[in-house]
């Protein structure tokens, strides 16, 4: 239920009380409101989520359906062999590398049926697109596409089958090139760095925008080749013929209107100053 602020009705005093005047106070309508101290997503309006593509006969399979926020053991079915959920947070926060004033909402997808591929029909050339609109907040935001990650998790019986460790399930796409979530993932290891970006020989795209009613939309696609494991030894990108994941989600952050995104080499430096220190740094000796 929203809470809306009270706002009396104005007080005219009589000119016989009138004393000199000190002051004016401005019309209601030319106050502006304080922005609230926490950038929250408004749980009002329910976000909605599109998944589609097409298959190698050429016709065309497309998902939808709304999903309040909750978290990924809430998922529910949005068709085929593809259940989703909605949910505030991400690797950005579990990383450690989110905005300290931002907000980070994501929309996953779990296989219903592990053993099935996750999209019925999908050539090795064809390409998911992920739509997710109607992210409303409390207060005006801006967009930040390059923040954008989609994590990809295996399950561990499947990289058991290929010779995988357990440490390997988890993998990453990015839209920067230069993202690595605070140093807590490996670009050419585990992550395809600008995967997403966009550009030429990319995988991928991304768009995000703010909408005029302040809502905002996400559009994601993605060649199938994204879901191949990096260290699949088969190397190769024909459905069928590599692991899927069992789940996947994409994640973008956004700031209040007007914050200054964080500056990612001025946070390393000052990550290497105190790390020089505590290196530099001897324990004194205890005294008799």
């Amino acid at each position: 239920m929203k809470t809306l602020r009270h706002v009396g009705m104005p007080v005219v005093l009589s000119a016989a009380f009138a004393g000199p005047c000190v002051g004016q106070i401005a019309p209601a309508e030319q106050i502006e409101p304080a922005r609230p101290a926490l950038l929250l997503v408004d749980p009002e309006q329910v976000p909605r989520v599109e998944m589609s593509w097409e298959t190698t006969d050429g016709s065309r399979v497309e998902l939808e359906g709304e999903r309040r926020y909750g978290v990924d053991a809430q998922r529910e079915p949005l068709g085929e062999n593809v259940s989703c959920y909605v949910a505030v947070g991400g690797s950005r926060v579990v990383k450690s590398a989110g905005h300290p004033h931002g907000a980070v909402v994501r929309v996953g997808f779990y296989k219903i049926d592990a053993p099935k591929p996750f999209f019925r029909g999908l050539g090795a050339d064809g390409r998911v697109r992920v739509r997710m609109s109607n992210i409303a907040f409390n207060q005006p935001v801006d967009v930040h596409p390059e923040t954008t990650v989609q994590h990809l998790k295996y399950a561990i019986d499947d990289l058991e089958s290929c010779g995988l460790p357990g440490s390997a399930r988890d993998q990453f796409t990015t839209v920067d090139p230069d993202e690595t979530l605070n140093d807590r993932i490996r670009p050419g290891e585990d992550t395809r760095a600008g995967g997403l970006s966009g550009e030429e020989g990319s995988l991928g795209s991304v768009s995000i925008v703010r909408e005029e009613d302040g809502t905002v939309t996400l559009d994601a696609a993605f060649a199938y080749p994204v879901l191949r494991h990096m260290s699949d030894p088969w190397q190769s990108d024909l459905p069928g013929t590599f692991l899927e994941p069992i789940h996947f989600h994409i994640e973008f952050e956004v700031l209040p209107e007007g914050a200054e995104p964080l500056d990612i080499e001025d946070l390393r430096a000052r990550r290497r100053a105190t790390t020089e220190q505590l290196e530099g740094e001897t324990p004194t000796e205890a005294q008799d």
